[in-house]
């Protein structure tokens, strides 16, 4: 087996490659821009204790065609998982770009799966799909079947992932080809870089650090949130599996209130200063997803909240020379 990693060297997409490459799957990592990228993303590599010898790490930019049919004319991949993607800040910025990326680029790769006889690709999706409250369900956990219109999205990246979905099923269907999505809850880990949501890093890695944290919400909002290494796996799963069941699938795992995760943080670190913003507008994402169908379709399941939490503070404690907690 051979794997291409879009955004490879990303927040998550380095975790994927990083198990990929642990189970001792080849990879081809790839990126827009590897010049700036590289350092970091083979001290990641190499503070995991994971051997680069079946890694190449290649420029990518999927909105060219002319650089898909180069990267796919020199492999012979067996599986995609893309995870490269322009996020909403960045969108916001240079919609042009964004669209180039995540619409024509997306496409781009589907028709490759169909091209290139690629076993099957998997890419994330997003809980944002949803909308941007769980009012809309009746505050129930959202399923995978659940909708909402147009007119209750905030978010340009919302929409781009619901059109992703739709091209990817009209492949399916047309073609006989297969592709699979997760739609992630809040994904939080260490080392994050550019979106919008840093507070899903800060939460953890500040008290970690011994530093205070102000999240942006009430105490009394709720989230439903995914630890980054479970997040990668579940798409390295899905991608090995021979046949699945569905097309799309909610990542869950645990959700809780602002004050729950206080309490968590404070079990593992007892003097964290943690404050909320009470005149703060809630998250504006569902609170709370059901995520039986990936678990009945896989046998691996995520770490607790608080062991995510454990792990995210003591990547980073070991990055800045701490003993882990």
């Amino acid at each position: 087996m051979t794997f291409l990693v879009t955004g490879g060297t990303g927040f998550i997409g380095k975790r994927v490659v990083a198990k990929l490459l642990s189970k001792n799957i080849q990879v081809v990592a790839t990126d827009i821009n590897i010049d700036n990228e590289q350092n970091d993303f083979e001290k990641y590599l190499y503070s995991k204790n994971i051997s680069i010898k079946g890694l190449e790490l290649r420029e990518l930019d999927m909105s060219s065609k002319e650089n898909i049919k180069n990267i796919f004319d020199n492999y012979k991949f067996t599986n995609i998982i893309a995870c490269g993607y322009q996020m909403s800040n960045l969108i916001d910025n240079n919609p042009i770009k964004g669209s180039e990326v995540n619409i024509v680029g997306m496409t781009n790769l589907f028709q490759a799966v169909l091209d290139y006889k690629i076993k099957r690709m998997v890419f994330p999706s997003s809980q944002s799909i949803y909308g941007t409250t769980s009012k809309l369900f009746d505050d129930q956990p959202v399923k995978e079947d659940d909708y909402c219109g147009l007119q209750h999205q905030l978010f340009t990246y919302a929409v781009m992932k619901l059109l992703n979905e739709f091209m990817a099923q009209k492949y399916m269907a047309l073609h006989n080809i297969s592709i699979a999505c997760t739609r992630p809850s809040v994904v939080f880990g260490y080392g994050r870089k550019r979106s919008s949501l840093m507070w899903a890093e800060e939460f953890a890695t500040n008290p970690a650090l011994g530093k205070s944290v102000h999240l942006p919400f009430p105490e009394t909002n709720k989230d439903n949130y995914i630890y980054v290494e479970d997040c990668a796996e579940q798409f390295i799963e899905l991608s090995l599996k021979e046949k699945l069941n569905h097309f799309v699938y909610n990542t869950g795992s645990e959700t809780v209130s602002g004050m729950e995760l206080k309490k968590i943080i404070l079990e593992l670190i007892p003097d964290a200063e943690i404050t909320f913003d009470e005149n703060g507008k809630p998250t504006p994402f569902i609170d709370d997803q059901d995520d039986q169908r990936i678990r009945e379709e896989l046998p691996f399941v995520p770490k607790t909240l608080k062991e995510g939490i454990r792990a995210h503070m003591n990547e980073a404690r070991i990055a800045h020379n701490l003993n882990p907690i």
